[in-house]
């Protein structure tokens, strides 16, 4: 066995990739448990009215982010190739895609802010106050796809440091002016729920001009010309053939997510103030997946742009063992916070917290299944171009099995909050054994570049 062979190396690179990418998903997660943490001291309409606005940012954001994972995939393999025109190429085309893709949710916030609250069947105050929300966020959202694109391109390149850095300083942003926003200190007008989101669009207007300028004046290899925009026919239907089931499959998957939150929000005011809490929570346990799955992209991805197929293989049974070891510990330390994390929310009412309370040994269950399917799935399969699996699985494990059963529990049996969300939980259960599976198979393991004979 090779030195890069073996699970010290592995590790070793996971850490030096995974790191940043751990961090940077930890800022993104601890923003938003902080802003909902600052929006919770306004009320529960308020945190209620949020919690709309960030399903809808947080759907969008992970539509156009299986856009860029998609580009991801190819752009590591070219880079692991060596071959920066293909690299440009790609990165052009998903580019293109993502900027389209987040003008048409911005188009559909900005015109149509009342039209999603609806479906939440909130009305009054909570109504207004989230149509309004929505509609600064809507702004935001019409960068994602340029911002996004940015951040996996330099990703493939293995720039997850850089990526980090730009991480803090929007975050930093988006934290601070969201605080004097709110509640109106340093002289700066009080706008409540308003100064999150006008907190949130500073913030991504920020991470643009960072991304370009980074790209400008340390990474060339990814500036991109006008030539690089000439796209063949050919190559925009194999970029599609490769892309488009993990663009489809990021979609389904989001819009169940999606789906879940509408059957919260007909539970009722205090079971969606409940999930904004716990959803954000669960964001913050994923961080070390969403890092380990990201690095494992970028090292599986390089090796199968080289040909190291044997070796890609070996790194899929390290991941494994590695995602649920990880999943296990951040479960123990979810157990054990709770009472210190629930007593942060000192102003919404004492049924949200009673609630919330009930829902987080379901958190922690949630927590190692989903820390082991998304290494495997957005690390492994996806990396190796097997996409199509996924979104198959996707359609399977959510859309037959547990949004049916989750709207059954919700709405015919009535059942209390911590039930619904372990038919929620349930999705990855099921979904577990057939992602092993495949992984422990050879069917993912693809040179997406070009043929060559395999090396180990």
């Amino acid at each position: 066995m090779t030195t890069e062979q073996n699970y010290g190396y592995f590790l070793r690179r996971v850490a030096l990739l995974g790191f940043p990418l751990v961090l940077q998903s930890l800022l993104f997660s601890s923003a938003g448990f902080i802003d909902s943490l600052l929006v919770s001291q306004l009320g529960t309409q308020e945190v209620a009215a949020s919690s709309i606005g960030a399903r809808v940012f947080w759907f969008a954001g992970i539509f156009i982010w299986g856009m860029g994972t998609g580009m991801g995939v190819l752009l590591a393999q070219y880079w692991g190739a060596k071959d920066e025109q293909g690299l440009r190429r790609n990165f052009a085309l998903g580019s293109t895609f993502s900027t389209l893709a987040s003008a048409l949710i911005f188009s559909l916030c900005w015109f149509f802010p009342s039209t999603i609250p609806s479906l939440f069947k909130v009305s009054g105050e909570t109504a207004t106050l989230a149509a309004d929300y929505l509609q600064i966020i809507s702004i935001a959202l019409l960068l994602a796809g340029p911002t996004i694109s940015m951040d996996s391109a330099l990703r493939s390149l293995g720039k997850t440091k850089v990526t980090l850095y730009m991480s803090i300083a929007e975050i930093g942003v988006n934290i601070g002016l969201s605080f004097v926003l709110i509640f109106g200190y340093f002289g700066m007008p009080e706008m409540g729920l308003m100064g999150a989101g006008v907190g949130t669009l500073s913030a991504r207007v920020l991470r643009v001009v960072l991304s370009v300028l980074t790209i400008h004046f340390f990474n060339p290899v990814l500036i991109l010309k006008p030539k690089d925009f000439a796209f063949s026919l050919n190559t925009v239907k194999r970029y599609l053939n490769i892309t488009a089931p993990i663009i489809a499959g990021s979609l389904m998957w989001s819009g169940g997510i999606f789906t879940y939150q509408l059957i919260m929000g007909r539970m009722g005011e205090t079971e969606l103030a409940t999930m904004a809490i716990i959803s954000s929570l669960e964001a913050m346990t994923l961080c070390v997946a969403s890092g380990l799955s990201g690095a494992t992209a970028i090292i599986v991805g390089n090796a199968l742009g080289a040909n190291k197929l044997a070796t890609s293989e070996r790194y899929a049974r390290y991941a494994l063992a590695t995602s649920a070891s990880v999943g296990t510990l951040c479960a123990v330390l979810v157990l054990l916070s709770q009472g210190v994390i629930l007593s942060l929310y000192t102003q919404v009412s004492a049924d949200v917290i009673a609630l919330a309370a009930l829902c987080f040994p379901v958190l922690a269950v949630s927590t190692v299944v989903r820390n082991i399917n998304i290494t495997l799935i957005v690390g492994v399969l996806r990396a190796g171009g097997d996409a199509k699996f996924c979104m198959n699985m996707d359609v399977v494990c959510q859309w037959m099995w547990a949004v049916p059963m989750t709207a059954l529990a919700a709405m015919w049996f009535e059942l209390p909050l911590q039930y619904v969300f372990l038919m929620m939980t349930s999705e990855e259960i099921v979904k577990l054994y057939p992602t092993i599976k495949r992984v422990f198979g050879n069917k993912w393991v693809n040179n997406l570049t070009e043929d060559k004979a395999a090396s180990a």
